[in-house]
């Protein structure tokens, strides 16, 4: 009974602040939003004891030689980041246009990536406010599609697809899996972005890699599909300079590493992606939402005994 009302509660407050959000968002100008978002994540921060731990937790986790007074500076500073990027999106669903103004870095990865006309599978990572990577290339003339799970808050979850659908964007709901692949195949034939972020917890699917010195639960979809469609992996992110311009980043294309066993090569490449992604936080700590779960999943003996299914940490794979 405590768990479900502590469940209820951070709905309804969930569900509060959006609305608080939407009306903030959507009438006050951008230098007004970054002062309030400020103001905003900070309370969260101390008001949201759960969501607080969790992030110290992790922190604890990824960095255990920083003095406590540094993580917690930097839990803080991710309440703060996520409460702009919320406040940012909604002031942009009403100005999707002001998007094409984003600058992005290494856009000739990007285009030669799509000349190759095979489609294009952008990495990313829940780092900045990586939501407006997908509504910003929309703007800037590119087809864009996202993979997304279900938000658990059905008012948050509605919200976010309403917003999407107006940025162009289109969503590719992660279940039924069936449809999901059928979709994603489709997008990536048809020379288009898919975006996948690899960086939450997978629960019992995927496989298991070493993240941060811990293993953890991680999704394979953007090699499978790289792997079926042939399409360029390419990874990106969007980081905020300074409280209000951001710069979305692309890297040159990662080449998979093959061998002679199709989950051997999923192992070691999801492997490989994951210290890329490990090394984006470690730049940007700040910018990652520790709030998740990351580590919840544990392998099971029965994991652990299946072949390519965990990276063996003393072997380093």
């Amino acid at each position: 009974m405590g768990e479900n009302k502590k469940i209820f509660s951070e709905k309804v407050l969930a569900g509060a602040a959006l609305h608080l959000f939407i009306s903030l968002g959507s009438l006050l100008p951008l230098k007004w939003i970054y002062s309030i978002g400020s103001v905003l994540g900070k309370l969260a921060y101390y008001v949201v004891p759960s969501r607080r731990k969790i992030a110290l937790d992790n922190l604890k986790i990824a960095f255990p030689e920083l003095p406590l007074r540094i993580r917690d500076n930097i839990a803080r500073d991710c309440f703060i980041s996520m409460a702009r990027s919320c406040l940012e999106v909604v002031h942009y669903s009403k100005r999707f246009p002001d998007l094409r103004n984003i600058p992005v870095e290494g856009r000739e990865y990007l285009d030669r990536a799509l000349n190759e006309n095979k489609g294009v599978i952008l990495l990313t990572a829940h780092l900045g406010n990586f939501s407006l990577i997908c509504a910003a290339l929309a703007q800037q003339g590119y087809k864009v599609n996202v993979i997304t799970r279900p938000i658990k808050n059905k008012t948050i979850d509605v919200y976010a697809e309403y917003v999407k659908e107006k940025a162009s964007v289109k969503t590719i709901a992660s279940y039924p899996r069936k449809e999901c692949v059928k979709q994603t195949v489709k997008a990536l034939r048809n020379n288009e972005l898919v975006m996948l972020l690899m960086d939450q917890n997978f629960g019992s699917g995927g496989v298991w890699v070493n993240f941060f010195g811990k293993l953890a639960a991680t999704p394979t979809g953007p090699i499978v599909f790289a792997l079926r469609t042939n399409a360029v992996l390419l990874p990106v992110y969007i980081i905020r300079e300074g409280k209000s311009n951001h710069c979305i980043k692309f890297f040159s294309g990662v080449s998979l590493d093959y061998t002679g066993d199709t989950d051997e090569t999923i192992l070691i490449n999801a492997v490989k992606l994951t210290g890329m992604i490990e090394d984006w936080i470690k730049d940007y700590p700040a910018l990652w939402t520790w709030i998740h779960r990351r580590w919840k999943s544990r392998p099971s003996k029965k994991i652990m005994c299946k072949k390519f299914k965990v990276q063996k940490l003393e072997n380093k794979i």
